[in-house]
């Protein structure tokens, strides 16, 4: 396993916590963001409680971190901030916010779109490891994400539960 993965592993364990069964919560029985489905489709079998770091990291690295290839994104930052957007919102949501906010940031220079299909592909990768602008890349991702989480909390009191801890924890800002 690499560095780059290394580091968004320990940011993920210290926001997601243990183990959680919160009633609001539509993943259900979760530990270390890990969902009771995604655990039984990687072949857990025991009770959620009982997972180990050491399996959650093997999950999250072949089916987050290698299988969106994030590991492919040169920019150490934007890496990282993808894979805790997969964790915490879905990969497919957290790719579409890439795409999207590269999208937003090239529309200026008259740079093909690439497309919002959730896949980071070839094409992404492609525009988001050439991307000129880096910083801004990441604000604008995390702007998608404030966003999703806002719109969350205000179409169902459920989510209003998790707004301050998802603006606290999850959103991040570079400056220059």
């Amino acid at each position: 396993m690499d560095k780059i993965f290394g580091k968004a592993f320990e940011k993920v364990l210290i926001i997601e916590g243990g183990y959680s069964d919160h009633e609001n919560d539509p993943g259900g029985k979760t530990k270390y963001g890990i969902t009771e489905a995604v655990a039984r489709q990687n072949g857990y079998k025991g009770d959620m409680k009982d997972l180990t770091t050491d399996q959650v990291k093997e999950i999250y690295y072949h089916e987050f971190w290698l299988n969106h290839k994030y590991n492919k994104i040169k920019n150490r930052n934007i890496a990282i901030e993808m894979f805790d957007q997969a964790v915490n919102m879905g990969q497919g949501t957290a790719n579409k916010n890439l795409q999207k906010s590269n999208n937003l940031l090239t529309a200026a220079d008259d740079i093909y779109p690439i497309a919002v299909d959730g896949v980071i592909g070839p094409q992404t990768l492609k525009a988001i490891n050439g991307c000129s602008k880096p910083i801004a890349l990441f604000n604008v991702l995390n702007g998608y994400q404030i966003k999703h989480y806002i719109n969350l909390a205000e179409n169902s009191n459920k989510y209003k539960t998790f707004i301050a801890g998802w603006a606290n924890n999850r959103i991040e800002i570079i400056r220059k």
